[in-house]
């Protein structure tokens, strides 16, 4: 009892959990009953986000313990705190974000129609989480590794990479995360790119570029430092292998993501260069990366100059201007290439049509308010008025006889589509 109840906080926190959860129980089972179907849908979804939150978090830490606690029982490494504790509470925790997911998500949410709002449930909640988790594990573990190689950190090798197994653990949590969400997406019915897909690639194609650029951009810096003779540390090698993860892990992220978007772009042509997402993405990669490099372009004169003034030169400038040099080169290089790919879209863009109307000629008994706004459009019209209605005639020899007995000096003949034509006198 003390081991899942625990002191007051916890105490409190799961006679919430009870109160609420047989809130949430009776309302769903009173909005079936009463047949709240768009209500009930959209709240279905909610229950399986929340759950697969609560089932995802709790995951990762009781996994992590675990392959810990196997991990330091083989390398004879004591634990540090009670392992029954930190084993039992999180797959507590996980076996009621799995009950509220299975609830909402495999009874009724996963074979529900696939609406823009499930698909977006499904990439960003479930695919986009899995991926997440997999680059975090997958990034600690790297780090440790490098770290351990390049930085030579105290302590022994069993202490030091204890953490990788919680990393592979959490990748394990992520991977299976990843890969039941795609199945659930790619098993339904063939659909078309929307919004959310192109939200989901440039989401993880953005956050590879940054990593990646990060990474690329602190191995400049200490190569140039390494040239002009500065010294490199112990906490500098720690960094180098920070950077060096950054890059690992970064640049697959973005070639992968991009690579998807690229295929799209290539399939789908205009309506995939010129969509809003992709748009805003191109946008917004320019407009930082430019902003970084005009801002380190400034810094770079500024300091070259104040070098020449001071007299300084060599070693020493080349040490004082290796960062706005790294920065100013990684986010130029990511500036001028997607300049380029910009420069492509809107190549391939159609063209504007432009409204090629003159002039306008209008018919009626009372034309005021359309004339007017035909005016403001830049557009001449000339504005005849009619005498009367129309007359509809169906042959050629009815529209001679209306035309012989019409007493008005002017009179318009339209030809109509079903073959008839209209008789229309001007006053």
């Amino acid at each position: 009892g003390d081991l899942l109840v625990g002191d007051g906080i916890d105490r409190a926190v799961l006679v919430n959990a009870v109160i609420w959860g047989t809130v949430w129980a009776v309302h769903s089972w009173i909005a079936e009953r009463d047949g709240y179907e768009p209500n009930l849908r959209l709240e279905h979804l909610m229950g399986s986000f929340v759950g697969l939150v609560v089932l995802l978090a709790a995951g990762v830490v009781a996994a992590g313990n675990v392959v810990v606690e196997l991990y330091d029982v083989a390398a004879g490494i004591e634990p540090i705190g009670p392992t029954a504790e930190q084993i039992v509470r999180p797959l507590a925790a996980a076996a009621v974000g799995a009950a509220v997911w299975g609830w909402d998500w495999l009874r009724t949410t996963v074979n529900d129609e696939r609406t823009g709002l499930w698909n977006a449930y499904v990439l960003l909640a479930g695919v986009l989480s899995g991926v997440v988790l997999v680059v975090a594990g997958i990034a600690t573990a790297v780090f440790r590794v490098l770290e351990w190689v390049l930085a030579d950190p105290s302590g022994t090798a069993a202490e030091h990479f204890e953490v990788i197994p919680a990393a592979l653990g959490v990748v394990a949590v992520g991977v299976a995360t990843w890969a039941y969400h795609r199945h659930v997406l790619d098993g339904g019915p063939e659909r078309e790119r929307t919004e959310v897909d192109r939200v989901y690639d440039y989401l993880l194609a953005g956050a590879g570029l940054v990593v990646a650029a990060g990474g690329l951009a602190t191995l400049l810096i200490y190569a140039l430092w390494a040239i002009a003779g500065t010294e490199i540390t112990g906490s500098d090698r720690s960094v180098i292998a920070v950077a060096l993860t950054l890059l690992a892990v970064g640049a697959p992220l973005w070639g992968i993501y991009w690579s998807r978007a690229q295929r799209g772009r290539n399939r789908l042509g205009a309506a995939e260069a010129q969509s809003t997402t992709r748009r805003t993405y191109l946008f917004i990669v320019l407009g930082i990366s430019g902003l970084v490099a005009l801002v380190n372009m400034i810094v770079l004169v500024y300091l070259i100059v104040q070098a020449i003034l001071d007299g300084t030169g060599g070693a020493e400038l080349l040490d004082g201007v290796a960062v706005p040099i790294s920065l100013l080169a990684s986010t130029g290089a990511v500036a001028w290439y997607h300049f380029t790919v910009v420069r492509h879209d809107r190549a391939e863009a159609p063209e504007e049509v432009k409204p090629t109307v003159r002039e306008v000629i209008l018919i009626t008994s009372d034309g005021k308010e359309v004339a007017k706004a035909i005016t403001e459009a830049d557009i001449r019209v000339r504005t005849f008025h009619a005498a009367g209605p129309a007359l509809d005639v169906s042959s050629v020899h009815d529209v001679v006889a209306a035309l012989s007995s019409e007493t008005h000096q002017h009179v318009v003949v339209v030809a109509t589509e079903d073959g008839g034509f209209e008789v229309i006198p001007l006053a």
